[in-house]
């Protein structure tokens, strides 16, 4: 039951961080749907491009025996974005930059492989991996939480 409230508990979290920064998932999506309708035209959404810093799609994640994997798409203004994966308060891999080849359309495809130790499946709190971009002045922008469900593993 604990887990069950951690996990809605941080569900919450990431959709109120989300909509305080203008980019949860549907506007992510319904942006993305737009700019790939323009740019079939071969037009640019002069709106799209200029209100985030980076965008992703198509983010998938797949958790098997010590590995996670996250893999997907992403459009960075500089080919570049950040990630780093924390528990509570301890950071299990600290910021970490993601370069990214870009294709026609401007997307480039990343993988992130992630150790899953022993200590981190045990921990009562859920970890989460937060893909996001930075300012100049190091702020970090455009901020996606995906938490780590690591419930099904118990009993491998």
């Amino acid at each position: 039951m604990k887990k069950f409230i951690i996990t809605l508990l941080c569900a919450f979290a990431l959709v109120a961080c989300s909509s305080e920064e203008g980019t949860s998932s549907e506007s992510a999506n319904e942006n993305s749907e737009e700019e790939n309708d323009s740019e079939s035209n071969g037009e640019k959404s002069a709106e799209t491009e200029g209100s985030a810093a980076v965008q992703f799609r198509n983010v998938e994640m797949n958790i098997q025996e010590s590995t996670i994997r996250v893999s997907g798409e992403a459009k960075a203004m500089d080919n570049t974005f950040f990630y780093k994966f924390e528990q509570g308060d301890s950071v299990i891999v600290k910021e970490t930059a993601v370069d990214l080849e870009k294709n026609d359309q401007g997307w480039g495809s990343f993988q992130l492989e992630l150790e899953l130790t022993q200590k981190v499946r045990e921990a009562q709190v859920m970890p989460v991996i937060t893909l996001y971009d930075k300012k100049e002045d190091g702020t970090m922008v455009n901020k996606n939480y995906l938490p780590v469900d690591l419930r099904n593993l118990q009993n491998q």
